[in-house]
């Protein structure tokens, strides 16, 4: 089963695109064969005048068995593909979840270490007060 590589947006779509390509090769490579075996099949029409129905009935039967695996491996290969992205995009989920859950409780520590940095610095800046008014009235 083939894997792309998760980036920032989603897939590598450069992979994607050569998997996309490599799969449209498949398939221009599996209808240039169906082709070919209508070709036979033109070619024993025009060969055999005896015995050309069950000739016929048999290149049929071939080219629609063909047919019919072609569709089945389409299938299989697009259930497979859908699979692993809705697997790939449940972990991106999780991971963006796991993310965001240590960024708030980094914000709730950031928080925490505001709240008590601010209470320090009132506190030095009401003693500083404190003495500063005592040396007023001193003088």
């Amino acid at each position: 089963m083939k894997r792309f590589s998760i980036v920032n947006n989603g897939y590598n779509i450069e992979e994607v695109n050569n998997f996309i390509d490599i799969v449209i090769k498949k398939l221009e490579k599996l209808s240039e064969d169906n082709r070919n075996y209508l070709k036979q099949l033109e070619t024993l029409k025009k060969q055999s005048s005896q015995d050309t129905d069950i000739k016929v009935a048999r290149a049929l039967m071939a080219a629609q068995e063909t047919t019919d695996k072609m569709k089945e491996l389409a299938k299989t290969e697009a259930d497979l593909i859908v699979k692993e992205a809705k697997d790939n995009a449940s972990a991106i989920v999780h991971e963006a979840l796991v993310n965001a859950q240590k960024t708030e409780q980094e914000y709730e520590s950031l928080k925490k270490s505001y709240c008590v940095y601010k209470a320090k610095m009132e506190s030095l800046i009401k003693g500083q007060l404190e003495l500063l008014e005592k040396s007023n009235i001193e003088e």
